[in-house]
C-alpha cells in the first residue's frame, strides 16, 4: 500500500512523539551537496537546513535496491559525541529518494542507568557507521581517506589493480555522487580522469 505524506508533517509527528532528545532530519538526495531540507531538534548535531548528505546516506542511496532502512546504528557528531541513529529511504517520483533519519542522544538515559551499572553488563563498543558532517567536502574526503587507509601506502606506491579496487569501493560508497570528486580522486591517485572512468566501467 502506497501513501503520500507531507514531509514537514511527518517530521513534526515523529519529533513530537520522541521528544527533545531526538533529532529528526529529512534529506532530499537529488542534491547531495545540500540535501538536508527539514530538521527538528537540530541542536543535537548542530546542523541546519542545507547541510550535506552523510557518508551513510550516500552509500544507502547508491545501494537503495538492497537496503531501504537501517535501525539503531552508532553515529557520531563533528564534536565527537555518539548518537543512536536510524535511517529510511523513501522513493519519490523523480527517482532520487528522500531519507528520513532519527538521531537520538541517549545521554540522559545512560545517566539514569548509572545507579544500576553494577547489575548491568558493559555496553558493547560499536564501530561508528556514520559521521554527521556539515560540510560536503569533508564527507567526501573522509570516505576517500578511509579507503586509502586500508592500504597503508602512499597513493603513488599503489599498483594499478589496487587503484582499480579503491575506485570500485569509492563508487560503492557513493563518493562520485558528490560534485568534483572525479577530479579529486584522479589527482590523488595520480591517474587521468579518462583512466578513472575506465576503472569505473571495469
Amino acid at each position: 500500500m502506497k501513501i503520500t505524506v507531507d514531509a514537514n508533517l511527518l517530521a513534526d509527528f515523529i519529533s513530537g512523539i520522541l521528544g527533545q532528545d531526538h533529532e529528526v532530519a529529512v534529506h532530499d538526495l537529488s542534491n547531495v551537496e545540500s540535501s538536508l531540507k527539514i530538521i527538528r531538534n537540530g541542536w543535537i548535531t548542530k546542523r541546519e537546513v542545507g547541510a550535506p548528505a552523510t557518508d551513510l546516506a550516500l552509500k544507502m542511496a547508491k545501494e537503495q535496491n538492497q537496503e531501504s532502512f537501517k535501525l539503531n546504528y552508532c553515529s557520531s557528531t563533528e564534536d565527537g559525541r555518539t548518537l543512536r541513529s536510524s535511517s529510511m529511504l523513501l522513493p519519490t517520483e523523480n527517482g532520487a529518494p528522500l531519507m528520513v533519519c532519527i538521531n537520538s542522544d541517549d545521554q540522559r538515559y545512560h545517566r539514569a542507568l548509572e545507579a544500576l551499572k553494577d547489575l548491568l553488563p558493559e555496553p558493547p563498543k560499536e564501530k561508528h557507521e556514520e559521521v554527521l558532517n556539515s560540510n560536503v567536502e569533508k564527507v567526501g574526503m573522509d570516505i576517500l581517506q578511509d579507503e586509502l587507509n586500508r592500504y597503508g601506502s602512499h597513493p603513488d606506491k599503489l599498483s594499478s589493480d589496487e587503484k582499480v579496487e579503491i575506485v570500485r569501493e569509492l563508487d560503492k560508497r557513493g563518493l562520485f555522487m558528490i560534485k568534483g570528486f572525479i577530479s579529486t580522486v584522479a589527482s590523488i591517485l595520480d591517474i587521468s580522469e579518462p583512466t578513472l572512468y575506465r576503472y569505473l566501467k571495469r
